[in-house]
């Protein structure tokens, strides 16, 4: 292709290749999000720990029997209350920190719709006790039975939405004050009902506790807390609609149904099956396995609340906080297994007889509920719907069924059987499906599944918001094989050219589209590149839709260029064709730099930082020395910087039937100020791999012992043509291939989780990398029209 010559004006500003996000937590506990979580678990442990003395007192002051009776109305109460408040919980955690001035409304607002639905539902409970909780009617009487759950149910419910209020204004550190102050009240007005002989003491004692610490709270809240935050933080509100809470609650609600009623409806289900006595030992089993899973829960309030306003962080934030919560649970886990009956005993020879078996066992399911309980949570920060509801969904119908199934066996060790084999199953579902690197199959199948459910999300609205005619028209088409977390599919109208359609749910594969979207427009913008940028595509639409990044671009005619490469009758042509395009290019832009701190760090210290950091830690020195080489050589030369495509493969350039380019796509490693010659050694490198199969990391070290003559003329004229000095072909051939294996590992996870790859083509390369200086004489030679490939 031959461009006109014109005298180049000043680039404009592009925007520089992102930094490595900081990922909040991972250096400590101090910033606010770990600060917030260890608050909540502190509060947890304090509230577990006064807790536990609660239930010891208890456990010596009133009889089995008494004890399963009143734990089983309890826990009823708390299943009513959760259910009830229609998730308002994690409802306002969302939305209050960016509510402005409307926050004190908004918690109102959903207080009122905990507390109606809370009294109503409760109160249909207690009034068909007789049919479905005889025993608590005999042991209590209807009437009071009425009063307690019509009371204590919005109570609770009130109670348990506070605590995420505070959390989402920040003020999580309140919640340990606010639950040792309400365990100390349990436990006193506990031992004066038993003094009293009050009858249902152990309910009584624990409601009344609740009530005072609801109305001390949040008059606090209601009054300063809540309209402070919202006034300070007025610049990031954004408007909030009764439709958005509704869309957000009505999956979320689904599966925060099904959690509630496997987390408190369980002893509803060992006191029917197997009696007061053992429904006793459950409670208390379960109090000290619950307060294990309140720890990932804490953990993941603060990342919901603190990631709301930067969901660009999340995955970091998601891997953090499963760091964090194992580093606490595990070494409590081991303790609980080894010692549980001994704990029990504490309680009395009853509960250590019938629970050492379950609390072992549902002790240790609280390490894979890390998973689901982070997996959880980040679908919250992202309403991933489907997410939100399969996860708590499918734990509690396999915990519950299995729980059911095996009691009779078993007793209450079934529970914490089910328990384990519930977190277990689905931890190890997503793991799987979540997995950086899967065997082919099974990957394939997996990849499938999850973008189908990525384009049902954001296809429609991407087309809307795209501006298109006849939106309506528009159908999702053939979905385009790529190697990153992006999802790629034609779509458009049945009879036209349509679009192309990018999406991205993963951090990673997020940040390569917006840059990508950023390249392309630059490069539009930029008036050196004349009559060159009809090669390039534009953006259509781009947005966040849903929590995904969404980019609409035009498609651009001809088929990928691995058809023309594999093809011997067109490969040279191709070839050819794709060099002489993209030094085009190069050409349009280039300008002569003295290589310094800037261009060495685009060039060699960051790629070689991505890359250090997947290798094994044996090998990051002899990856460090490489650096350090690579640098010496290149420092201070005079080298040609320009417009570069960074991942110059024969699958991002398109082509017609004769091996023509037509179109370069995928400019997400686009760099204003690269080294144009790696595009070119790019091409070669990919272009022999994709042809003979040879893996990258062989044909490196090859050429490092032997360079091909006709490259040394290739490359050099690559780069005298643009002003520069010569830099020789061992030095250039390992400059590529860095680029090239950090763009891979920055792409997509899986290369870095594979181990094949990466010992074959990092690790090998590393470890045998020498430089050498092959035929100096023929860097020196004219370069003039010669056998090999043609750059114009």
């Amino acid at each position: 292709m031959q461009v006109g010559e014109q005298t180049p004006p000043s680039a404009p500003p592009v925007p520089q290749a992102p930094r490595r996000r900081r990922i909040p937590g991972l250096s400590g506990w101090r910033t606010p999000a770990h600060r917030d979580g260890l608050a909540l678990v502190l509060s947890s442990a304090l509230t577990s720990g006064v807790g536990l003395l609660y239930w010891v007192l208890v456990a010596r002051l009133f009889p089995p029997e008494v004890v399963g009776v009143n734990s089983v109305a309890l826990s009823t109460m708390m299943l009513l209350g959760g259910v009830a408040h229609f998730n308002m919980t994690y409802a306002l955690l969302r939305f209050v920190p960016v509510a402005g001035r409307a926050a004190r409304r908004l918690v109102l607002g959903g207080y009122l719709v905990a507390a109606v639905s809370a009294s109503l539902v409760g109160g249909v409970f207690a009034l068909g006790a007789e049919l479905w909780a005889p025993q608590m009617v005999d042991a209590v009487g209807h009437t009071q039975l009425i009063v307690f759950f019509m009371l204590a149910t919005p109570t609770w419910a009130i109670f348990v939405v506070q605590d995420f209020v505070l959390t989402a204004i920040k003020r999580a550190t309140v919640v340990p004050l606010e639950n040792f102050i309400f365990s100390l009240l349990k436990i006193g007005l506990l031992v004066a009902a038993s003094f009293a002989a009050v009858k249902g003491g152990i309910s009584v004692s624990w409601v009344v506790s609740t009530f005072l610490i609801v109305f001390g709270i949040n008059l606090w809240l209601l009054l300063s807390a809540v309209p402070r935050y919202g006034r300070a933080h007025e610049d990031q509100a954004v408007p909030i609609t009764l439709g958005a809470i509704t869309r957000f609650v009505r999956a979320d609600y689904a599966g925060a149904v099904f959690w509630q009623a496997v987390m408190f409806g369980l002893p509803v289900l060992v006191l029917a099956r197997l009696g007061a006595e053992e429904a006793a030992a459950y409670g208390i089993v379960w109090q000290i396995a619950q307060a294990l899973y309140l720890v990932s829960s804490g953990m993941g309030q603060s990342m919901v609340a603190h990631s709301a306003t930067d969901p660009g962080g999340l995955e970091g934030a998601r891997r953090a906080m499963v760091t964090k919560a194992l580093t606490l649970i595990v070494p409590v886990v081991a303790v609980l297994v080894v010692a549980g009956p001994l704990i029990l005993s504490v309680f009395g020879q009853h509960y250590a007889e019938f629970g050492g078996g379950a609390l072992a066992l549902a002790a240790l399911s609280a390490v894979p509920n890390v998973i689901t309980a982070s997996t959880v949570s980040a679908a919250r920060v992202r309403q991933r719907m489907g997410v939100l509801f399969a996860v708590p969904a499918s734990i509690a119908m396999i915990v519950i069924v299995l729980s059911w199934l095996l009691m009779p066996h078993l007793g209450i060790t079934a529970v914490g059987l089910a328990w384990l084999i519930g977190q277990c199953v689905v931890a190890g579902c997503i793991l799987i499906a979540t997995a950086p690197w899967l065997p082919g199959l099974l990957g394939t199948r997996i990849d499938a599944v999850r973008s189908a459910a990525l384009l049902r999300r954001v296809g429609p609205a991407a087309v809307r918001g795209a501006g298109v005619d006849d939106p309506g028209s528009w159908v999702l088409r053939e979905r385009l094989v790529g190697r990153s977390d992006s999802v790629v599919v034609g779509i458009g109208p049945e009879d036209g050219p349509g679009a192309l359609l990018k999406a991205a749910d993963s951090a990673k594969g997020q940040v390569q589209l917006r840059r990508q979207t950023e390249m392309l427009a630059a490069m539009h913008a930029d008036e050196r590149l004349g009559a060159w940028r009809a090669l390039i595509p534009t953006i259509v639409g781009a947005g966040d839709i849903g929590g995904s990044y969404c980019v609409m671009e035009s498609r651009m005619p001809g088929e990928g260029g691995g058809h023309s490469l594999r093809d011997p009758a067109r490969r040279r042509f191709f070839l050819s064709s794709s060099i002489a395009t993209i030094s085009e290019l190069h050409r349009l832009s280039a300008t002569p730099v003295r290589a310094g701190d800037r261009e060495l760090e685009r060039w060699v210290h960051g790629p070689m930082a991505t890359v250090r950091g997947a290798l094994p830690r044996g090998q990051q020195a002899a990856a460090t020395m490489l650096e350090n080489e690579l640098a010496d050589r290149v420092r201070g030369r005079l080298i040609a910087a320009a417009w570069t495509h960074g991942d110059f493969t024969a699958d991002n350039v398109l082509t017609d039937a004769d091996g023509r380019v037509t179109a370069v796509v995928d400019w997400c490693h686009a760099d204003d100020h690269g080294l144009p010659v790696l595009d070119v050694v790019c091409l070669l490198l990919t272009a022999e791999n994709l042809t003979d199969g040879t893996e990258l990391g062989t044909l490196v070290l090859r050429r490092l012992a032997d360079a091909l003559p006709v490259e040394h003329h290739l490359l050099a004229r690559a780069q005298r043509m643009l002003g520069g000095e010569v830099l020789d072909v061992g030095l250039l051939t390992l400059l590529g291939w860095l680029q090239h294996v950090n763009h891979n590992i920055v792409k997509s996870p899986t290369f870095a989780a594979n181990p094949v790859w990466m010992r074959r083509n990092v690790i090998a390369v590393v470890r045998g990398a020498a430089f050498r200086n092959p035929g100096r004489e023929l860097l020196e030679q004219s370069v003039a029209p010669h056998d090999g490939f043609l750059l114009s």
